[in-house]
């Protein structure tokens, strides 16, 4: 009975000390501001605002405009510029840098929702030209390079553009589209 107890209490904090949850902070949070959800705020729907669709604006698709499609324009392509490559950079690299993680709890960033506005992701501001994402576990998923003024395309850890591409959503955040340029659902606050 000695013996259980001590590897009990081992247990139960090693267990606790593992989850992880960085608090959503209600200004950035859709369920509780409605305004924040393009659910209920028609001018940051892609879907019912074709001005910040691609699909329809083709100044915001790399599909269409070779000037923010990093195949295409060298000086947006992480593969090519180093200093915009945290898995070459370790300044921008969050398992070098831990201000950019969010298991970090003086962490600060943006937040990723999906479709019906539950959390799936964290966004760090690296730099003005650079966001780090994460998955909602805190696991490092890539990266966002800057395009041009609310343009940025999604890259993995290694620097391999994946094809979607976020924009800005005309009121507080981003919106995250496929290659093809449909709307993902997601949506960054």
């Amino acid at each position: 009975m000695k013996r259980i107890l001590p590897l009990s209490l081992c247990t139960a904090f090693l267990l606790h000390s593992s989850i992880f949850a960085q608090s959503l902070e209600n200004r950035h949070d859709p369920k509780v501001d409605i305004n924040l959800s393009p659910t209920y705020n028609s001018t940051m729907n892609p879907e019912k605002n074709s001005y910040i669709n691609p699909k329809y604006n083709w100044n915001i698709n790399p599909a269409h405009n070779n000037d923010v499609n990093p195949e295409f324009n060298s000086s947006i392509n992480p593969l090519t510029h180093y200093e915009m490559n945290p898995d070459l950079n370790k300044t921008l690299n969050p398992m070098y840098h831990n201000e950019y993680h969010p298991k970090n709890p003086a962490w600060k960033g943006l937040y990723i929702f999906n479709n019906t506005d539950e959390l799936i992701g964290y966004v760090s501001v690296a730099t003005q030209q650079l966001m780090l994402t994460f998955d909602v576990q805190g696991e490092w998923t890539g990266f966002y390079v800057k395009a041009a003024p609310g343009i940025y395309n999604h890259f993995d850890v290694k620097g391999v553009w994946d094809g979607k591409y976020l924009c800005f959503d005309s009121v507080v955040g981003y919106n995250i589209f496929s290659k093809d340029g449909t709307w993902t659902g997601q949506h960054i606050k």
